[in-house]
């Protein structure tokens, strides 16, 4: 059905939020709702939207504790997850160890998405949970695709989700409140010059603890331009993922 294919310039981020936030137990218990069942559902439809052998090279970017790159081991494909977070990449390995499984192709690395090459290694790169824009300037953000497209094989395919930015601008929801376990989590949201920023506060047993998240949010025609630039041609663009979340898929040349 469908086919695939010098940080802090504008001070907008404070002293690269995720390098505190990815590496805190935390950041694993605000989303432990996105868990195997979750991966199984975006594979089974990255499965049903390429035409690929099952025992296809996969790179996974930005893996996180690496439920993608596991469940996708797991259907035959030979994977290579990495991310810059040490702690999130040991997590990787355990969940790894702890899934039974011995004959899983699948190795988890600590890179930074910034200064990445494997040269015409892939037929697949994925870049999924909104793990875009995670830098102040363009050249940074855009770097990833530009590493993609040299780390992609001829006519192979890149797929990643992103968030979208004008549902984002009406329906942004300022303030949410709930209970992880015995913890209070407050999250305040704005938008703000381009950005989206997200403040967690995380309550525990009379502790608090503080969080940033901020993404800068990029339209169609931005991601149209840098894709050009790249060498990547467009194919499809979705918003069937999620109500705030488009993905994009498309191949390389």
């Amino acid at each position: 059905m469908i086919k695939i294919e010098n940080q802090n310039n504008t001070g907008t981020n404070k002293s690269m939020w995720f390098e505190k936030w990815f590496s805190d137990k935390l950041y694993l218990d605000l989303y432990q709702h996105r868990d195997e069942e979750d991966a199984r559902w975006i594979i089974n439809l990255l499965q049903r939207s390429i035409a690929v052998k099952t025992n296809a090279s996969v790179l996974d970017i930005a893996c996180g504790s690496g439920r993608h790159s596991i469940e996708l081991a797991r259907r035959g494909f030979d994977v290579t997850g990495f991310d810059l977070s040490e702690f999130l990449i040991n997590e990787a390995r355990k969940n790894l160890k702890n899934s039974g499984e011995k004959n899983m192709k699948v190795k988890f690395l600590i890179r930074d998405m910034r200064d990445f090459n494997f040269r015409n290694t892939f037929d697949i790169a994925v870049n999924i949970f909104t793990s875009f824009g995670y830098f102040d300037n363009d050249k940074e953000n855009f770097s990833v695709i530009e590493n993609v497209s040299r780390s992609l094989k001829k006519g192979g395919y890149f797929v990643f989700d992103f968030l979208n930015k004008h549902f984002l601008e009406k329906n942004l929801k300022p303030l949410s409140r709930n209970k992880i376990g015995n913890a209070t989590v407050i999250q305040k949201r704005k938008l703000e010059n381009g950005f989206v920023r997200k403040k967690i506060i995380i309550t525990r047993n009379n502790s608090t603890k503080q969080f940033e998240e901020v993404l800068k949010l990029y339209s169609l025609q931005d991601f149209n331009k840098a894709f050009t630039l790249s060498g990547l041609k467009t194919e499809k663009y979705s918003e069937i993922i999620s109500e705030i979340n488009t993905a994009w898929i498309n191949p390389a040349d």
